[in-house]
């Protein structure tokens, strides 16, 4: 899908375009190696300038670069006394091999989609700062398009195919011949994406073994055996509630997402039709079949009856109190919330799995290709600065650098338990299935199958954590070694037990219909399905919400939709 903004050209500059596009014929086309459509770009510049010498995309820049960005910041964080995102070693790296510093120009909570009402309030303004990552999800790409058609952020075509490592390249390339396409309009590229672990969207049902072994159970399978296990804990005197916020789907912590995903729905997604078009999941059959088993559970007392007022912290404040022993997460939750469980009680011991649907087969929902994008205003002096920070961002979140790992990664390190991104500012491009083939890479190499050392650099750094966690003489004296051993050595074999059949978005971002009506008709959801889980609404006003999203604009949405993906 390319996008097109609706802005004049003039005659001139249609000219100038066309001599471009016809110079370009034999240069870089099908490459794989620069974002689609830029071969034109890179034509007209060559067209009027000399050959330069070829940009190194690791040098220095000759003089100090700062930039502004915007961050969010969670509870959780845990630096060193008087250190900070502006101030520690990792950022104190970047100034002296770079010459780039960030300065931090306001910070929002991680909560409640604050950071993205932040930046809508700053496009209003026209008050953005130098570099944005902005999250795919919910409205990245709705930004991403405002931010484009305010002449707010810089075409970065050019310094992509300058600046780019080959490394960082080759790794886009893993994302398809198209992953470029969201965050282009006209040609021209505008954002640098991270490709998605589609994986990290499955929602894991985690529960607490050492409970079920108590109540003589089995880690749980189904939604059945997740409602046995609820009510024998409860009678266990231990709580029969999950840990659950007010946003019920489409979260990574506490929300319900297992459930629709047992019932293969996928509310708040586009999805493919049975009939090849695109539909709103939210608007399906089988959501309605979720929304009665969740009505059913809230009934019955296996849902607190004030969950809408949490957000996710709030929600597993539980699981870390010892007060719940299932709860619906992602396969990263060794990071978050099972520390503070396990701190709190040793005897905690938590395992995780994607439950089987009502057909047999494990259902999940996933993302789209990217995750999230960094943006750079426009006229800022040096892009290219910027684009040599990703590049060392890309190789560091891949665990290629050994003093990066030292640092954020490795048991002891200063930072490993700061719970922070220190990036200056990141992105990751990943094989969009790298949690299960790392899984299954870390324990060939730990059932002596592989030799660590033909392994890659993070398996190896993986495998080097698990191994020093394994040997400590206290398994609980440093939770940073415990989270990082746990996370895929527990964690992503719950993706493993199952096989799992993910459905992915058919289409994402925003369309001109949705920015006039998707909010009224995203609030009138809502509240239709807490209603109903609630017990305020029967099961059946679902048909009635079905009739009214479509006569408020879902349909003239929908075909707006159909028509665009079909482009």
């Amino acid at each position: 899908m390319k996008r097109t903004l609706k802005a004049g050209v003039s005659t001139s500059l249609l000219v100038a375009l066309m001599l471009s596009a016809a110079c370009s014929n034999s240069n870089n086309q099908g490459s794989g190696e620069s974002p689609k459509n830029s071969a034109a770009n890179n034509a007209a510049a060559t067209a009027t300038a000399a050959p330069a010498e070829k940009p190194d995309p690791y040098s220095k820049m000759p003089e100090l670069v700062e930039f502004t960005t915007g961050n969010t910041i969670s509870t959780e964080v845990n630096m060193p006394a008087g250190e900070s995102f502006e101030n520690n070693d990792v950022q104190k790296w970047f100034e002296e091999n770079l010459n780039v510093k960030p300065k931090l120009a306001w910070t929002t909570s991680d909560q409640n989609f604050a950071f993205e009402q932040k930046v809508n309030l700053l496009i209003a303004a026209n008050t953005i700062p130098d570099v944005l990552t902005i999250n795919v999800e919910p409205n990245g790409l709705n930004i991403l398009s405002k931010l484009v058609k305010a002449g707010m952020v810089e075409d970065l075509t050019q310094v992509y195919n300058d600046y780019a490592s080959p490394y960082l390249r080759d790794s886009m390339k893993l994302g398809g011949d198209d992953v470029f396409d969201p965050v282009t309009f006209d040609g021209k590229l505008y954002a640098i994406p991270s490709l998605s672990d589609i994986e990290t969207a499955i929602p894991v049902v985690w529960t607490r073994k050492d409970w079920l072994d108590q109540a003589g159970l089995q880690e749980p399978q189904t939604l059945d055996d997740v409602e046995t296990a609820l009510k024998a804990f409860k009678a266990m005197g231990k709580s029969g509630q999950l840990p659950t916020q007010q946003n019920i789907y489409n979260s990574d912590t506490a929300s319900f997402d297992f459930v629709f995903g047992a019932y293969n729905s996928y509310p708040g997604q586009w999805i493919k039709g049975d009939d090849g078009s695109i539909v709103y999941g939210s608007i399906q059959p089988q959501v309605k079949d979720a929304l009665a088993r969740l009505a059913k559970w809230y009934s019955e007392g296996l849902v607190a009856k004030d969950f809408m007022m949490n957000d996710s912290n709030k929600a597993v404040e539980a699981v870390a109190k010892g007060s719940a022993g299932i709860f619906d997460g992602s396969w990263w939750a060794p990071w978050y919330p099972l520390p503070d469980s396990v701190k709190n009680d040793h005897n905690a011991v938590w395992q995780d799995t994607v439950l089987k649907g009502e057909d047999g087969i494990a259902h999940a929902r996933g993302y789209g290709k990217i995750r999230s994008f960094v943006v750079i205003k426009k006229g800022f002096k040096h892009p290219e600065a910027i684009m040599k920070v990703l590049n060392v961002a890309q190789d560091a979140n891949a665990k290629k650098l050994d003093w990066y790992n030292k640092l954020t990664f490795e048991a002891g390190g200063k930072y490993t338990d700061a719970k922070m991104g220190l990036l200056p500012v990141s992105i990751s491009a990943k094989n969009p299935h790298e949690i299960s083939n790392r899984y299954k890479d870390i324990m060939a190499v730990l059932n002596g199958e592989k030799d660590v050392s033909t392994a890659e650099p993070e398996t190896q750094a993986q495998v080097k954590t698990i191994q020093t966690y394994q040997a400590a003489a206290d398994p609980f004296a440093d939770m940073a070694l415990w989270s990082g051993a746990n996370n895929f050595y527990v964690g992503a074999a719950g993706l493993s037990k199952n096989p799992v059949q993910q459905t992915l978005p058919a289409f994402i971002g925003t369309t001109d219909l949705m920015q006039k009506k998707k909010t009224a008709l995203d609030d009138l959801e809502k509240q239709t399905f807490l209603e109903i889980i609630t017990g305020k609404k029967t099961v059946d006003d679902f048909d009635s919400f079905v009739t009214k999203w479509k006569s408020m604009g879902g349909d003239e949405i929908t075909a707006e939709v159909n028509t665009i993906a079909s482009k």
